[in-house]
């Protein structure tokens, strides 16, 4: 383009060099100026349609970057929400298999529990407990070892029942003990009567001296059938 533009000029300057030098008619002149013009007319059409379409060329360049641009954002806005789904369907899965867990450790405190309350002694009371502190829900935690501390009661006063018993049944037995005893002390004495006491109570209402007391004359425990310290009454 730079070579037809200076072909051009050069052109005009030797045109208008040879009209100096030779007379030349006016309108072959007229006719020569209007080609040049035309031919620049011709070559500023060109360069402009050049510039338009190196314009469009760098138009439709610079759209092509912005639309591969986009496309990278986008591919990339997609790709993050695909991971943000992704860590999210993780997670998820790792809540409903610790949920699974808790729930397995709380129905497996819940038969401890059960266990304890069908069969109440203190060796099922350590097992329940630990099964217990495995729970991590508080409220199913605190419901379960409120039921365990109604059992340790009754098992409590089963126990303090049970030794007051043995107590009571203990003092019964001593006193029976002592009861026989005594009894056989009685019937000791009884088959052999006391010096000074009468021999039957026959005897004794007959002298009048019935009732007898212990420790009067004629008193004798062989008298006293019941041994309350009062004979032939």
């Amino acid at each position: 383009m730079k070579k037809g533009l200076f072909f051009m000029v050069a052109t005009i300057l030797l045109v208008g060099a040879c009209s100096t030098e030779t007379e030349v008619p006016k309108d072959k002149t007229k006719t020569q100026v209007s080609l040049v013009q035309k031919t620049n007319n011709k070559n500023n059409d060109e360069v402009s349609k050049e510039k338009v379409k190196e314009a469009k060329k760098a138009e439709e360049a610079k759209k092509a970057e912005e639309a591969k641009k986009a496309e990278e954002a986008k591919k990339a806005e997609e790709a993050k929400k695909a991971e943000e789904a992704k860590k999210a369907e993780e997670a998820k899965k790792a809540e409903e298999v610790k949920k699974a867990e808790e729930a397995k450790k709380a129905e497996e405190a819940e038969k401890a529990v059960q266990t304890l309350e069908a069969n109440q002694v203190t060796e099922n009371v350590a097992p329940a407990q630990a099964a217990i502190s495995n729970v991590a829900d508080q409220g199913i935690k605190d419901s379960l070892t409120y039921r365990v501390g109604l059992v340790q009661n009754a098992i409590n006063i089963r126990a303090q029942q049970a030794a007051e018993a043995e107590q009571a049944r203990q003092a019964q037995q001593a006193a029976e003990a002592e009861q026989a005893r005594q009894a056989q002390q009685q019937q000791a004495f009884a088959s052999q009567p006391q010096q000074g006491a009468y021999r039957n109570c026959r005897e004794a209402r007959a002298a009048g001296a019935a009732p007898l007391y212990r420790g009067q004359p004629g008193y004798g425990s062989h008298l006293d059938r019941d041994g309350d310290g009062v004979a032939c009454e």
